[in-house]
């Protein structure tokens, strides 16, 4: 039998109730230090399009999720042209980048690739335990439309800038998991047989 926790959470109450640091809204309209933050980010992911474009650079996989990692270094240059101290987070899970705006403060950058249907049901977004985060911080996901050029080479054509603040309802399923050295240990073991 398989005990599991679910039900339906805001994205700030998960993300502080799983690390204790705040999600923050981007608020370009109101404050003007987020103007400066939405203002940059705008710029490198509109430079890295024109790269793309300029250069005809096409990226190879058998599926979009296949080619969201081989450009997600070169977004991070185009960040780095800017006023923002983007670092690249090596570790799977959610976030992928954190941003160090020319204040000082943080920002949780995911990239994700979406490909034809925008407002399908399929999950695009997962988050797990949060080990990344290590600050107060705005939340953002990037999402780059990529488009299937010739069979299996893809182009980035355009992107859409989501503030995660505002996600909220989203599902949440809590498991225990364990790996083979910690299940299987002399302590644990009531029984075993090998031929």
């Amino acid at each position: 039998m398989v005990a599991q926790i679910s039900g339906k959470v805001a994205f700030p109450d998960l993300v502080e109730g799983t690390t204790g640091f705040k999600v923050e809204k981007l608020d370009p309209g109101n404050n003007p230090d987020d103007l400066v933050l939405f203002n940059e980010l705008e710029k490198a992911a509109r430079n890295f399009i024109r790269y793309i474009d300029r250069t005809r650079t096409r990226y190879h996989g058998e599926r979009p999720n296949d080619v969201g990692k081989q450009f997600e270094e070169v977004f991070v240059e185009e960040l780095k042209k800017t006023t923002l101290k983007p670092t690249q987070l090596k570790k799977s899970g959610y976030p992928d980048m954190k941003v160090v705006d020319a204040f000082g403060r943080v920002t949780y950058l995911e990239s994700k690739v979406v490909s034809k249907n925008w407002d399908n049901g399929l999950r695009s977004f997962y988050y797990s335990t949060g080990t990344k985060i290590d600050s107060d911080a705005r939340h953002l996901v990037i999402a780059w439309d990529i488009r299937e050029e010739r069979e299996k080479y893809w182009k980035v054509a355009g992107y859409k800038l989501c503030d995660l603040y505002a996600l909220s309802n989203i599902k949440v399923k809590l498991e225990y998991n364990s790996s083979n050295d910690v299940l299987y240990t002399e302590e644990m073991v009531v029984s075993s047989f090998n031929l």
